[in-house]
């Protein structure tokens, strides 16, 4: 019987459990999980009440004196004094560090084509600083015509003319090019004289975003050799390495490809080029020095100087001329065609260089020597 009993007494918890009843130790777990869930929401409650407490200040203290900016300062930039700065900006007076008008003074601030962007840094209690961060001059752009040049920055945006001062025997370009080396940026020549900068405005001209297309497609091994570009029309864009090999690029198309056609020529060739056609880059056309002795150029204003020197019955010619690959004619040069196919392409260019008056790229070399005289000169 005593047996009997025992075992109704052992299977009560599992008959209770049966019947929906908790063990004492499940009863504890739901207990603390209850205390955890008041305790987050009383949590959440405090801070929520804290925040609201701190918004509230926030608001009364905008609008009372407490913070009222009593000094504007700034920091002088290349192009701009602390005192034209704080001009500009023109801090509303009553201001207050907790309340000023942060993109008024940014608008105003950016009527100053030099002024890319500003920060503000609130010295309590009442001083507020402003930090202008300017423009860099990214491209020194010329146009077609006259002495006229100028600056812009590397988000496309005119910035100001550059007063160019050619002396006799000097050209806008080579003028141009001088200030760009020394501001560290690119020069841009033959822009047609229909492109009207606006101070401060973005540049939306063809013939500049042609350029700005192959310098943000071209690697940085490639753009780091160019001197200058040429865009007087979308489909003639040619530019100038520092070696003073002149490209015709042509429009902006199948960049990736010309680029590729290009590093095969210079490194085939390095040394002896003056100029290379990839305006059709399955049949492009180079033109070269027909000597061992090419004496690189430096890139001037986008036509440099190779020289060449041939002997002949024991006296020797030197030739010399600007092998810009645009208007001007090569010295002992030679034009060939890399590739098997005719040469005509969609743009209309040749294969040897010539185009259909597009691409002026093309010329012949004619520097001949005779015994005991130089000729070519």
């Amino acid at each position: 019987m005593r047996r009997d009993g025992a075992t109704r007494d052992a299977a009560s918890p599992r008959r209770q459990a049966a019947e929906g009843g908790a063990s004492p130790v499940s009863r504890e777990a739901s207990v603390g999980s209850h205390d955890v869930a008041r305790r987050l929401i009383v949590g959440g409650i405090a801070v929520a009440a804290l925040l609201l407490v701190a918004l509230v200040g926030f608001l009364v203290l905008s609008y009372t004196p407490a913070f009222t900016i009593g000094s504007v300062e700034a920091d002088p930039t290349e192009h701009m004094d602390s005192a034209t700065i704080v001009r500009l900006a023109n801090v509303r007076q009553g201001s207050t560090l907790l309340n000023f008008d942060e993109s008024g003074i940014r608008s105003a601030l950016r009527r100053n084509p030099w002024v890319q962007d500003v920060s503000f840094v609130r010295e309590f209690p009442g001083t507020l600083r402003l930090v202008v961060t300017e423009r860099k001059v990214d491209c020194i752009v010329v146009m077609s015509a006259g002495n006229v040049a100028w600056c812009m920055g590397g988000d496309g945006s005119w910035i100001e003319p550059l007063p160019l001062s050619v002396a006799e025997g000097e050209s806008a370009n080579e003028v141009a090019l001088a200030k760009a080396q020394e501001m560290g940026a690119l020069l841009i020549t033959d822009v047609p004289s229909s492109v009207s900068p606006v101070a401060g405005s973005a540049s939306t001209d063809e013939t500049i975003q042609a350029v700005m297309s192959y310098r943000k497609t071209f690697s940085d091994a490639l753009s780091s050799q160019v001197v200058s570009y040429k865009a007087d029309a979308v489909e003639s864009i040619s530019c100038v390495l520092k070696s003073g090999v002149e490209i015709s690029l042509g429009s902006p198309r199948d960049i990736e490809s010309k680029e590729s056609v290009i590093n095969s020529i210079l490194q085939k060739y390095e040394g002896r080029l003056t100029y290379i056609n990839v305006r059709v880059y399955g049949s492009p056309s180079y033109r070269m020095v027909d000597s061992d002795k090419v004496q690189a150029g430096s890139g001037t204003a986008g036509g440099d100087y190779a020289s060449t020197t041939s002997s002949s019955g024991g006296s020797q010619a030197t030739t010399s001329q600007q092998g810009s690959g645009s208007d001007q004619s090569e010295a002992t040069g030679q034009a060939v065609t890399d590739g098997t196919s005719d040469g005509t392409g969609q743009d209309g260019s040749s294969a040897d260089g010539s185009g259909d008056g597009q691409d002026s790229g093309s010329q012949s070399a004619d520097a001949t020597s005779e015994s005991g005289s130089q000729v070519g000169e």
